[in-house]
């Protein structure tokens, strides 16, 4: 009996051994499931900065079930964590909000307030929370100036679950004053402040640029929805409202463009055509629309800073280490384009690289023979001296742009354990306030760079543009154009640009630049070696050649970046276009057999050129043994026409035999297809007279031989019968 209580007692506490380790795996997979169950979406925080007189918080949004499965008792509350009074903390904050204070170890929540009794998965509901930032119990208590990180913080009941965090957003406050107190007192040299403004598209489109006159193929009709009420609209119409309302409000902004943007817009309004996924065309749709759309950029741009990107925001080093400078120089000299459309002249010889910074083979390329100004990321400046703009070398300069305040507009993706969103608009607020408000060193220059493609909506757009009117009025920063740190002189000195084999990572692969660098190089040769101007059409071969060379430039696009398909697609789109061009030179086949009358006739062909220029072609031979071709010859075919050739050959046999003709270009580039030709030969080659020659001399001499032998047997015969009388 004892033995089976001992072994019932083992049994039990292995039981309980289990249960007791169960929870740590438990918790860590119910952790990493939270992350799925609401996403939230911020749609206002009043205010966005606190001052003296404000007296609570208010943020509503949207919640939606993001799980597979129903979540009851939805409740949030809003905390709070310890001021954030120095820079390590405000990066620290935003790197890591999952394991800030504020979630984790609130120094002051408010209570929960209910937002739905239940949610269905994709189920969604709007929520708002107000809060007083007071002393009062249950309030946020800002009792200090500086950045504050703040949470909402969700709770639900899962099904099959327990009450536990299903949802939450972070960001941070600033607290300009205290609230109840007096007005913050500004600095007396308030910080010069500087924005990027982009208007670069999500990425090329343009998939076929005829040089016929018909209308441009595009992959999509994306950019007239983004013209007409997405980003690109966005990004024009809430600086023009902001201008609307305040003259002074475009003072620090600078609007950086891209010129294949416009060209695409303009050739959009004049009409054009857009690929199916099976391939056919359709008429798009946003005609009207980017014409709208470029008029309102003209408008706002005029008398503004302007700043003119690579063409097709070229991926600048990845295009010089593939060799192909060619291009890079292309794309640099293509801003007059801007200043044809918008009427404004953009900043000369400015370029902001994507991620910020360059290799010094790029940086060498660019400052060759030009005063280039280099917008770079604040931390890759090496060996920094002095204030901007910095000295790198010979005509080379550098404008960094505010690290802290570029990374903080930049969104943040949900950490995959901890479902915590964040608010770029928000935190690059706070860092705005940061830098002008608690961190000022008398007269700073501070350049915000957001993201390249910036996704904000229009209400986060329009308070951006609101704080930094409000900042301005209140004396905390002063506007200071772009135009006027590129126009100034040096202030300091750095030694060069950290670029890390992250960066490298980052540019487009090298295979894909390989095979774009071979295309070019083909390119080249076409407009260098084997096309030339027709007198009778007057069409150059780089009118022809150039709408090859730009969609080139777009397949090495920095918008690629993380998406080398995209660029392999482009670039073989470019090959196939020229494959096509080149396919209409040709020679034709005759279609029947050809008989040869004598050893040495002449191959009769005929090579035909559909393209507007004249074409040098190499004409080559190959195929049966029994035929030799001279030396390959060199034409030169007419724009538009045919010509006839005859080939000089030998024929060395008789018979039926197929010979291959193909042109190419002196380098080696097939041009067209080959044409097969068969021919019928009755005549004698030389070889083979000669064989015939050498059997009929060994046929006379064996006969000749036979008859030697007989006259000597018949000799020795009579001399024989001699002797016998």
């Amino acid at each position: 009996m004892s033995t089976r209580l001992r072994r019932a007692a083992c049994a039990a506490l292995a039981a309980v051994c289990a249960v007791l380790g169960a929870p740590l795996t438990t918790q860590s997979a119910a952790a990493s499931e939270v992350a799925a169950r609401l996403r939230v979406d911020l749609d206002q925080l009043n205010p966005r900065v606190v001052e003296a007189t404000t007296q609570s918080v208010t943020v509503t949004g949207r919640i939606t079930n993001s799980s597979d499965r129903r979540v009851g008792k939805i409740d949030v509350r809003l905390q709070r964590g310890d001021v954030l009074d120095d820079e390590a903390g405000l990066r620290s904050a935003l790197a890591d909000p999952q394991r800030g204070d504020a979630l984790n170890r609130p120094a002051v929540t408010s209570a929960f307030q209910p937002v739905a009794d239940a949610l269905d998965p994709n189920q969604s509901a709007q929520f708002s929370i107000t809060v007083p930032v007071g002393p009062d119990k249950g309030a946020l208590k800002l009792d200090k100036r500086g950045v504050y990180p703040v949470v909402l913080n969700f709770n639900g009941l899962p099904d099959y679950g327990r009450t536990e965090r299903v949802g939450a957003l972070s960001t941070l406050l600033p607290v300009l004053a205290v609230p109840g107190g007096g007005p913050a007192a500004p600095p007396a040299q308030p910080t010069q402040l500087s924005v990027l403004w982009p208007l670069i598209d999500d990425r090329p489109r343009r998939v076929e640029t005829p040089t016929d006159g018909s209308r441009t193929v595009f992959a999509d009709d994306g950019l007239a929805a983004s013209m007409s009420s997405g980003r690109l609209f966005s990004l024009v119409d809430t600086a023009r409202a902001a201008a609307t309302t305040n003259v002074a409000a475009l003072r620090s902004l600078c609007f950086v463009i891209d010129p294949d943007l416009l060209d695409t817009a303009a050739e959009m309004a004049a009409g054009y055509f857009v690929r199916a996924p099976d391939g056919s065309v359709f008429q798009g749709s946003g005609a009207r629309t980017a014409q709208l759309w470029l008029d309102q950029v003209k408008d706002l741009t005029r008398g503004q800073c302007v700043i003119a990107l690579p063409y097709a925001d070229t991926d600048l080093v990845a295009l010089t280490r593939a060799g192909t400078a060619d291009l890079v120089s292309m794309a640099m000299s293509e801003t007059s384009s801007i200043e044809a459309v918008l009427g404004t002249k953009p900043l000369t010889n400015t370029v902001w690289p994507a991620g910020g910074t360059m290799d010094a083979r790029t940086l060498a390329a660019l400052s060759g023979n030009t005063h280039t100004t280099v917008i770079v990321d604040s931390t890759r400046l090496q060996n920094a001296q002095g204030s901007l703009p910095y000295t790198l070398g010979s005509n080379l300069r550098a404008i960094p742009y505010d690290q802290l305040v570029a990374n903080s507009l930049a969104p943040k993706a949900s950490d995959d354990d901890s479902g915590v969103k964040t608010s770029s608009i928000q935190n690059g607020l706070a860092s705005l306030v940061f830098r002008g408000g608690f961190q000022s060193t008398p007269g700073q220059s501070v350049l915000v760079a957001p993201p390249r493609r910036w996704t904000a909506t229009p209400a986060e757009l329009t308070v951006f543009l609101q704080t930094l009117n409000s900042l301005e009025s209140q004396g905390f920063i002063r506007p200071l154009g772009l135009d006027g740190l590129v126009a100034g002189g040096d202030h300091g000195t750095a030694t060069g640009l950290d670029y890390s084999p992250t960066d490298s990572a980052a540019e487009i692969p090298a295979p894909v630049t390989a095979e774009l660098a071979k295309v070019n190089a083909v390119q080249r040769d076409l407009v260098t070696n084997v096309l030339s101007e027709d007198a009778t059409i007057k069409v150059t071969p780089d009118t022809l050649v150039r709408p090859m060379r730009y969609a080139l430039v777009r397949a090495g696009s920095s918008a690629w970046r993380g998406n080398p398909d995209g660029s392999r697609r482009a670039t073989t789109a470019v090959s196939d276009e020229m494959n096509a061009m080149l396919a209409q030179v040709s020679v034709t086949d005759p279609g029947r057999p050809l008989s040869l009358a004598s050893k040495d006739s002449p191959l009769p062909v005929f090579i035909s050129n559909a393209l507007p220029v004249a074409v040098r072609a190499k004409i080559n031979v190959g195929g049966d043994p029994g035929l030799k071709p001279e030396q390959a010859s060199v034409v030169k075919i007419p724009a538009k026409a045919g010509i006839p050739r005859y080939l000089p050959a030998e024929v060395t046999r008789t018979g039926r035999f197929t010979v291959t003709i193909w042109l190419t270009t002196d380098s080696g580039t097939l041009l067209g297809k080959s044409s097969r030709l068969e021919l019928n030969s009755t005549s004698y080659g030389s070889i083979t007279i000669v064989v015939t020659g050498m059997a009929a001399g060994v046929l006379v001499l064996l006969v000749g031989l036979r008859l030697v032998r007989r006259i000597r047997v018949a000799r020795r015969a009579k001399a024989a019968a001699d002797s016998d009388l």
